[in-house]
């Protein structure tokens, strides 16, 4: 149902996110991805030095349909080898940006390298550099795939939320200190948590109208899991990793590399927290509010 599938597409919600621009080409889409130093506001007065895509953190959403061929150029401004990873999706070993390990090319400093394959599989997946220590910089970004034919009975509004965190230099737990900061590249203690790159509370809210449908897409690559709530409502695990799921649930988590998508109906009016369910994750550098919260506003 092609109509179905552009009202869907017209439903994704990337709060704080931009969504990536692209070419229509023969049975597909072109994208291109500048690998790049970035500086990103995480709060107003928390600036991170970092890395990105089309100078952001995350970088801009991918949206392709089943069956299409996805091509991405990714254009090197660092001063280090790249390369680009689609997480979850299987591609030609060829395809895949792993280097170390594969055929794929590095992409040195100043060079460009396009991608392509097909999105044989519908359902959530993102993408990251091929370099581990430049995801925790905030090399990363969503790559959604919306199935080719659909129902009806699709969301009113599908928010993707990516789930970060980062180890910045601070004086000491319970202070924020102004400043611009690099992320330390092996994040092992992580005392700020971001969705789509903000922490709370200056992550913009999800909004609803009391009766509709609601999904969540939630995507993680930190090094931690992270369980997250949805205050006020129950609801239903329907993906996981792409693969269809039915399962009801009040609390979620989603470990390092896993995508859970949930679904609930809008039926108590009011303004809810999402959140981690982890304390230290609701804090920026223990300063309570902050971190990985969120809210749902009913309009």
């Amino acid at each position: 149902m092609e109509g179905g599938v552009n009202m869907w597409e017209n439903r994704l919600f990337y709060p704080d996110g931009k969504f990536a621009s692209y070419r229509n080409v023969s049975n597909g889409k072109y994208f291109e991805l500048d690998a790049q130093p970035i500086k990103h506001n995480i709060l107003p007065e928390i600036e991170i030095e970092g890395r990105g895509y089309n100078g952001s953190t995350p970088g801009p959403l991918i949206v392709v349909r089943e069956g299409e061929w996805v091509y991405i150029k990714v254009t090197n401004y660092m001063d280090e080898p790249t390369s680009l990873h689609v997480h979850g999706l299987s591609k030609p070993n060829s395809q895949d940006g792993i280097p170390e390990i594969e055929p794929t090319p590095k992409i040195n400093p100043g060079e460009s390298y396009t991608y392509h394959f097909i999105a044989w599989q519908s359902g959530t997946f993102f993408y990251h550099s091929g370099n581990p220590l430049h995801i925790d910089q905030g090399m990363i970004g969503g790559f959604i795939v919306l199935p080719s034919t659909v129902s009806n009975d699709i969301p009113d509004r599908d928010y993707i939320l990516i789930l970060q965190q980062w180890e910045l230099p601070q004086p000491q737990v319970g202070e924020v200190n102004p400043g611009t900061y690099k992320p330390e590249k092996f994040n092992v203690k992580p005392n700020f948590f971001t969705i789509n790159g903000k922490s709370f509370p200056h992550t913009t809210p999800l909004h609803t109208q009391f009766g509709e449908k609601i999904r969540i897409r939630f995507i993680n690559k930190s090094n931690a899991s992270h369980s997250m709530h949805v205050h006020g409502h129950d609801f239903k695990l329907v993906e996981i990793d792409g693969f269809s799921r039915n399962e009801y649930l009040d609390t979620l988590n989603v470990p390092s590399g896993r995508r859970a998508s949930i679904e609930f109906w809008s039926n108590n009016p009011g303004i809810w927290p999402i959140n981690g369910t982890k304390t230290f994750h609701q804090t920026n550098n223990g300063v309570n509010p902050g971190g990985m919260i969120t809210r749902l506003i009913y309009n």
